[in-house]
């Protein structure tokens, strides 16, 4: 992944990012609910980018972007095909009523 040069090439960054892979994850080492949905991504053997908004260059503009395209202020934030699929708690629900799996392109 290539590092974002400056601001204004946040949202080119995110939507390249997001046209390019089928699953992304916009996450932050510190955060224990980024942690817990990764853990779940790969239970589900789910390929998946995790955009790590505390280490990588540019990280918060990136996240602004995110929120800008989202509403949603807090990581972690799920993408699948271009859209946003959910927070923690939206995939943690998905999860135990069953349709995450299908919600990720993958066969329950």
């Amino acid at each position: 992944m290539s590092a974002v040069s400056d601001s204004s090439h946040a949202r080119q960054f995110l939507d390249d990012l997001l046209r390019r892979n089928s699953i992304v994850l916009i996450s932050a080492t510190y955060c224990q609910f980024s942690t817990q949905v990764k853990k779940l991504l790969i239970e589900l053997k789910c390929r998946f980018v995790s955009v790590e908004i505390d280490l990588v260059p540019q990280g918060l503009q990136i996240f602004r972007e995110v929120v800008a395209l989202t509403g949603v202020h807090t990581v972690p934030q799920l993408f699948v095909k271009g859209k946003y699929l959910g927070g923690y708690d939206d995939l943690v629900a998905s999860y135990k009523k069953g349709s995450l799996s299908s919600a990720l392109g993958r066969r329950a």
